[in-house]
């Protein structure tokens, strides 16, 4: 009964790692991005590779952060107010995302090369 627990104990930290971390990682690295382009002017291309670096060392932060942490309540209950705070602040910050058209090419279709 105790290996049981234990096991699922483990399969649910498991899941918060991969899950809540992908969660976090992803808002957070929309917010970076968002706000790069508000408050700093750099182009959204630029701003979002800046935030997608950050967000490679949060992931794996969070996901060291999910098993050294003792209470696996916590971990839940962090994980999944920091993926509320962050998707919310970056949707309310820009109400345009997710972006669904092109970034900095015309409106009409994809930049394509010379036709030669």
């Amino acid at each position: 009964m105790v290996r049981a627990i234990s096991r699922l104990r483990i399969a649910a930290r498991v899941l918060a790692a991969i899950f809540g971390a992908y969660a976090v990682t992803a808002g957070m690295t929309a917010l970076i991005a968002v706000l790069l382009v508000r408050i700093t002017g750099v182009s959204r291309p630029d701003a979002l590779m800046a935030g997608s670096m950050i967000g490679y060392l949060l992931f794996a932060l969070l996901m060291l952060w999910c098993f050294a942490e003792r209470r696996l309540a916590r971990v839940w209950l962090v994980l999944l107010g920091a993926a509320l705070a962050s998707h919310l602040l970056a949707m309310w910050t820009e109400p345009t995302l997710p972006v669904s058209g092109p970034v900095d090419g015309p409106a009409d279709g994809p930049v394509t090369g010379s036709a030669s």
